[in-house]
């Protein structure tokens, strides 16, 4: 018996596709900076004399120029020292004179005692003696500086960036339509019932 045959086709549907992505635009502009100062300042600058002591007066006294008063201080320290000295030196040659009676040749040592006087030494001196003879004291002077400069103003004005991002576009079409047909092959179909 030959069979008929049922043929069925099915085409399934396609979709596309098509896409634009346009570009990103960013624009910066610059930023704007305003900056002010005043240039008038002021500058002070103040300074103290400085300061020059010698003191000579013991270079002065080295070569016998004196104050009145410290001159007759040292004569009277002088003479009560010479005095004294010579005090001393007539208390020995009493006390050498009393030893006469025990023998001894003790007037003939003072009369020799006076008869030869000290032998004068001859130096070199220098005037002031030493150079710590002259004081010196020093005060360097003060220097003070005050200046007053005004800060500047500055303004700062930041601008934002300018972007453009415009959206992305997607289409979405029918490329091919679905379909099913049926067929019938190789034989006759019996349409009665």
């Amino acid at each position: 018996m030959n069979m008929p045959q049922l043929r069925i086709d099915v085409q399934h549907a396609q979709t596309g596709m098509q896409h634009t992505r346009p570009h990103v635009h960013i624009t910066q502009h610059d930023a704007v900076m305003n900056i002010d100062q005043e240039l008038a300042g002021t500058l002070e600058i103040s300074q103290t004399a400085s300061r020059l002591f010698i003191d000579q007066t013991e270079a002065f006294a080295d070569a016998n120029l004196k104050a009145p008063l410290r001159a007759a201080s040292e004569w009277a320290t002088s003479g009560k020292e010479q005095a004294l000295s010579y005090v001393a030196k007539k208390t020995r040659e009493g006390e050498q004179l009393k030893q006469i009676e025990k023998g001894g040749n003790a007037l003939s040592q003072v009369a020799k005692n006076h008869s030869h006087p000290p032998t004068k030494e001859v130096t070199l001196g220098y005037m002031p003696k030493t150079m710590s003879r002259v004081q010196f004291d020093y005060q360097p002077s003060q220097v003070s500086v005050h200046s007053e400069w005004p800060d500047p103003q500055i303004e700062f004005h930041m601008r934002k960036p300018e972007i453009s991002a415009p959206l992305w576009e997607v289409d979405m079409y029918m490329k091919k339509k679905a379909s099913v047909t049926f067929s019938v092959d190789k034989g006759n179909v019996n349409r009665q019932i």
